[in-house]
């Protein structure tokens, strides 16, 4: 089941009690009064370290067939997101005109560079692979044209392996939506080994999006969400460990681009 907090809180709505119930009631799955007091201080302290810092994560946009991924930004130049929204964002009528761009969370993803080349771990292209090995694998770099500056949004630090218990925060543009990203937190489940299972429901043009950690040094990047499923009839989500695969990947674009 997806988790009942609401997406990010404008600072202005906590200062605010009225606007605080009003943003919540608009966003939970379920009414405002179905919860108590301890339901909503969880939810809120839950949510506050994902709203503060989340600037390195943004929507991967195709301007010729408005087909999106989320990404989130490791390096000045270079932004993570799923190896499938490789292949999606490529496509276009004229190939020629299509154009794909990142727009960083900073300024509500007003700001677009443009990106230059990519890189998908080889593992993922393996055609006669089973669909669920592939999956750990769907992870894919883009490179910007130029970087992007500190003020606007600093590359995400990763961190260890996802813990089967612990809770994890995903950060995601969905298709067509708009500013701020969609915020919520969602626990690790056991589920398909190699693969990060979590709880939590997924839609269009959440394929990329990051899985967070907390730490007391701020966030860290975990896995890379890549598809959705289902488990005991209930919605959940697949994510691929960042922290083993992003390294040689790191690696394999600086080759690509003859740095």
């Amino acid at each position: 089941m997806d988790w009942p907090c609401p997406v990010a809180i404008p600072a202005q709505n906590l200062s605010n009690p009225e606007r605080l119930t009003r943003h919540w009631t608009a966003a939970s799955l379920l009414p405002m009064k179905t919860f108590g007091l301890p339901m909503l201080m969880t939810c809120l302290v839950l949510a506050w370290p994902v709203w503060a810092d989340v600037s390195a994560v943004g929507r991967l946009e195709n301007t010729s067939t408005n087909q999106t991924c989320t990404g989130t930004l490791v390096a000045p130049n270079v932004v993570l997101s799923a190896a499938h929204c490789a292949g999606a964002l490529r496509d276009a009528p004229d190939t020629e005109a299509a154009q794909v761009v990142f727009r960083p969370g900073g300024l509500g993803g007003t700001v677009a560079f443009k990106v230059t080349n990519r890189v998908t771990h080889p593992f993922f292209a393996q055609p006669l692979a089973a669909n669920g090995w592939k999956l750990r694998f769907d992870m894919a770099l883009f490179a910007l044209e130029s970087d992007v500056p500190e003020t606007l949004a600093r590359p995400m630090p990763t961190g260890p392996e996802a813990r089967l218990g612990e809770t994890l925060f995903l950060v995601s543009w969905r298709a067509r939506a708009s500013a701020p990203p969609r915020q919520r937190a969602c626990d690790v489940i056991d589920g398909i080994s190699g693969l990060v299972t979590v709880a939590c429901a997924v839609l269009g043009g959440e394929s990329g999006a990051p899985l967070l950690r907390k730490t007391p040094s701020g966030l860290e990047l975990v896995a890379v969400l890549s598809s959705r499923s289902q488990q005991r009839k209930q919605p959940v989500a697949l994510a691929s460990n960042v922290a083993l695969r992003l390294g040689p990947l790191l690696d394999a674009l600086r080759s690509a681009d003859g740095s």
